[in-house]
């Protein structure tokens, strides 16, 4: 039950469920909706719209009624069936798909009268249901003599119900409902809030228990923004140390020593499986040997390591490597000469350890802005930045990006990448996960603290299809699919790497398939039983008489219970008695998860957000801790105690990278990857949905493309079809693929910016997780992004485009230019890009602009046919897509409110703008 302004409905605060989680409605549900409305004496015209079934009532008299939706769903419907519709005035709102009509007059006299309107959301599609949703559900009226149309509403609000008037009434509304939402989650977790007090108490009784991290003295030359700079001073020290001692011997063990170890030794002797116990990746583990107790590597001594015994021996028994090309004489040599120098062994591979200094205020704004909220400041940011006279005006900045929205959004591809978070439109429960997006989001947006979100992840409670966690749960066609969500929860939280124990023990992980299998029986809350399809067959590998590379330890038909199989990283015992839930495996295994003891899972969330800002992980990968170690392993230990000390809030930690002097240097263009020591960052390669969105967000051009959906008219049961509604923001798109390839089933604009995304590295669906993409250069990205159909759309000056209204305004040539580079780089121009473009854009420029209205439509009014699933085998379905890739191709036309001929070299210059490298930097 809520209040309302007017009878203008699109959709329901949410139903939320367990600590705030989106729920189900029942299905179908009733919607009423009543008010005293006080209207004039006179004859007057009523409408009702709606996708229900729908009745209207006035003073307790049915006035209205709409039917139920069809149940065809077979796709043979007819476009020309949409040749019927409503049009009753000048700017009346034609229907839009989906939604039945029928309009009336009704005669009253002066004064108040109740009216009701009530309609079924949701509903029976044969057997199967509708999705739950109200389209545009509205009651709207016409007085007496006028062809104006305005929603009913009981107060004196009037909202035109026309299509701008319904355009902004829904979007303040929809502000409303987000409003409602916020609150209802907050009552949700406030409920919930003795459990979680005492899960901090466990925290902060933890933390006083256990031995802090000394924070290291700032060594003299150095400046602190954070404590996080005396970690990173002190490594620098070190480094320089090293590479001082390094530089005293005449082999280089990174240019010389470490390929020939890379090349031939690597295979075997890395990881948590490291043959015969020997690890050849640092020299601790190579000196103290392997299971025959010889170490492999005595500094100073190379006849006593037995590595270049191995190498150079002539017994094909013993010989390393055991398989392809041995060692050649110069190899040998190097090795040996690099032993008897006292095997100096660098901790990192540095070439600089020279800082450079903070990045100017403008790309520190630029960056942090990016790195925060996802797109470039706006003018009014940068103004008030550069307004800011005070010494701590970078912080100031810093807590501000941290409170805006637009964080959520920011981290949102991020999270549906290593939680594999992967819907499909058409035919959603084929092998595809619930869009759980909505919940992802709304604990971004709420801030949620990361072990509750955990916690509700894995308890994947709430609404499957309709944006709640159960949707992580949606694994069809799988057959242990609980399997499949326990490597995802292992890499994204402990950084282990459990995919190749589904079938057999990993070959070289440390995983084994029963520990796989009982994580999944936590996720499954039941003993599982391995299946056929779960095991390889020993005899086939044992064909050959080789010594097989693989384990199978588990046979098909092993029952498995439900048990924590992490012991090292802390007791599952002791840490499952924190669940709330105790008799439930899932609360254990969040619990067990989440726990302040296990310090993996803290250093493993900080280790990500430490990467997330400074592009390179204290431990790489992020999601495989085998194959990697710790730079820093102190301040990485400092990072996860404090994340648990500021009760396991992102932002808490982002606070202390994003002050520190590290994160604020200037960028050296030398480099191709961030120091491993962090003396200064490279340039980085900005992710497809921040490229994407800074350039909608700078150009000031909308984000318009149309509703992700096959379904618009919402004729098929949910099963089968779903909506993820009009996107705003790169994040909410996803694959638009059909398994028909029909053209009639195209998104076009949609397609156009995917298209741009899947350029850079975006994923459209996502079968298996990944905390890494693919954002190296290629040839795509410049050709797309500057002759591409989105391209055409950023670069031409239509009436809504934001760059129209700057050359618009009445200021001097110069200080256009000025504020475009301001708009679009953060940055002034340069001399010379003054220049250029001022004699470029001088002539006419007093002549620019013009008296003309904007661009509307021509002809007479009438409704535009649309394309769904209801009819998309109707030949003129794709008749009417290939004008709409036609429309998408062209953009939107060109204002008429500046003169023709500068507005097209205003473009020429705009294009040259946005093809800057810097697009897809970060500075």
């Amino acid at each position: 039950r809520y209040m309302e302004e007017a009878f203008g409905f699109f959709d329901e605060p949410h139903r939320y469920v367990d600590t705030g989680v989106r729920g189900d409605r029942a299905n179908p549900h009733l919607f009423r909706a009543a008010a005293v409305v006080n209207f004039p004496a006179g004859r007057h015209r009523l409408l009702l719209r709606g996708r229900g079934a729908a009745r209207l009532y006035v003073d307790g008299k049915a006035m209205l009624s709409n039917p139920f939706p069809p149940s065809d769903t077979s796709g043979h419907g007819r476009v020309a069936a949409q040749k019927d519709y409503l049009d009753l005035g000048p700017d009346f709102r034609f229907r839009p798909p989906g939604n039945r009509e029928s309009w009336c007059e009704f005669a009253c006299a002066a004064g108040e009268h109740v009216v009701l309107m009530e309609t079924i959301v949701g509903g029976y599609a044969g057997k199967n249901r509708h999705r739950p949703e109200l389209g545009e559900t509205v009651v709207a009226w016409a007085r007496e003599g006028s062809s104006s149309w305005t929603l009913v509403s009981p107060g004196a609000r009037v909202v035109p119900y026309t299509d701008a008037g319904w355009t902004a009434y829904e979007a303040e509304r929809g502000g409303r409902l987000d409003v409602l939402d916020t609150a209802a989650r907050a009552k949700l977790r406030h409920e919930n809030d003795g459990y979680w007090t005492k899960r901090r108490e466990v925290a902060a009784d933890w933390l006083g228990k256990t031995a802090d991290v000394t924070v290291p003295a700032l060594p003299e030359g150095f400046v602190a923004g954070t404590a996080v700079d005396h970690f990173i001073a002190a490594k620098i020290v070190s480094a320089r140390v090293q590479m001082a001692e390094a530089g005293a011997g005449t082999v280089d063990f990174y240019k010389q020593v470490r390929p020939i170890l890379e090349a031939k030794c690597y295979e075997c002797h890395r990881g948590g499986k490291a043959k015969g116990g020997l690890s050849l990746e640092e020299l601790a583990g190579a000196a103290k040997g392997g299971k025959s107790g010889d170490p492999a590597i005595v500094p100073g001594k190379p006849a006593a390591s037995a590595l270049l015994d191995r190498v150079t021996t002539a017994d094909e028994d013993e010989v390393m490597p055991p398989k392809g090309d041995r060692l050649t004489k110069a190899e040998v040599a190097v090795l040996t000469s690099w032993i008897g120098e006292g095997a100096r062994w660098p901790e990192l591979r540095v070439e600089k350890t020279a800082l450079t200094p903070l990045t100017d205020d403008l790309s520190f704004l630029r960056r942090v802005t990016l790195d925060t909220v996802g797109v470039v400041p706006t003018l009014e940011e940068i103004k008030a930045f550069q307004s800011d006279e005070s010494a701590n005006r970078r912080a100031t900045v810093i807590d501000r990006l941290l409170a805006d929205p637009r964080w959520a959004d920011h981290w949102m591809g991020y999270w549906e990448d290593v939680l594999a978070e992967n819907p499909n439109i058409l035919n959603p429960t084929l092998n595809n996960t619930g869009p759980f997006r909505w919940w992802i989001y709304e604990s971004l947006l709420d801030n949620k603290p990361m072990d509750l979100f955990v916690t509700e992840l894995v308890r994947m409670k709430g609404s499957e299809r309709f944006g709640g966690p159960a949707g992580f749960g949606v694994a069809s066609q799988n057959d242990v699919p609980m399997a499949a969500k326990g490597t995802i929860v292992s890499t994204a939280f402990l950084g282990v790497e459990m995919k190749c124990a589904r079938c057999h023990d990993a070959p070289s992980h440390k995983s084994t398939q029963q520990e796989l299998f009982e994580l999944a029986a936590m996720l499954a809350t039941k003993t599982l039983e391995v299946p056929l399809t779960s095991s390889v067959p020993m005899d086939k590998i044992h064909q050959g008489g080789r010594k097989p590379l693989i384990q199978v330890t588990l046979k098909p038909g092993t029952k498995v219970d439900p048990k924590w199989p992490f012991a090292e990283f802390c007791d599952g015992a002791a840490a499952e008695r924190l669940a709330e839930h105790p008799e439930d495996p899932r609360d254990r295994l969040a619990a067990a998860i989440t726990a302040p003891q296990n310090e993996r899972f803290a250093q493993v969330m900080a280790n990500r957000v430490w990467r997330r800002f400074m592009a390179r992980g204290i431990v790489e990968p992020v999601e495989d801790w085998e194959k990697g170690k710790a730079t820093h392993p102190e301040l990485l230990r400092w990072l996860g105690r404090e994340f648990v000390r500021g009760g396991y809030d992102v932002k808490h930690l982002a606070r202390l990278i994003l002050n520190s002097q590290a994160y604020q240097r200037a960028t050296d263009e030398s480099l191709h990857e961030p120091s491993p020591i962090y003396t200064a960052p490279a340039a980085r390669r900005l992710t497809a949905e921040q490229v994407v969105d800074s350039l909608f967000a700078a150009t000031g051009k909308p984000f318009r493309t149309e509703e992700v959906s096959l379904d618009v008219d919402s004729s098929r049961e949910m099963g089968n079809s779903i909506s993820l509604g009009r996107p705003r923001r790169a994040w909410m798109l996803t694959s638009t693929s059909n398994e028909r390839d029909r053209p009639s089933l195209s998104l076009p604009r949609i397609q156009a910016v995917g298209d741009v995304l899947s350029a850079f590295g975006w994923r459209g669906s996502r079968q298996d997780p990944t905390s890494r993409r693919d954002e190296a250069a290629n040839t795509l990205q410049p050709a797309i992004l500057s002759n591409g159909v989105m391209g055409t759309w950023l670069t031409t000056l239509s009436d809504d485009h934001g760059v129209t209204e700057l050359a618009l305004r009445d200021r001097p040539v110069e200080q256009l230019i000025h504020t475009l580079f301001l708009k679009l780089l953060t940055r002034p121009p340069t001399r010379e890009e003054m220049r250029a473009y001022t004699d470029y854009l001088r002539e006419g420029y007093d002549r620019r602009v013009v008296d003309a209205p904007p661009v509307g439509p021509t002809g007479p009014r009438k409704a535009r046919p649309y394309v769904s699933w209801s009819n998309h085998l109707d030949p003129q379905s794709t008749i009417l897509r290939q004008e709409e890739e036609a429309d998408a191709r062209r953009g939107d036309p060109p204002t008429r409110r500046l003169d023709e001929a500068w507005r097209m070299r205003m473009e020429d210059v705009l294009w040259s703008v946005l093809n800057a490298p810097q697009w897809v930097f970060a500075p």
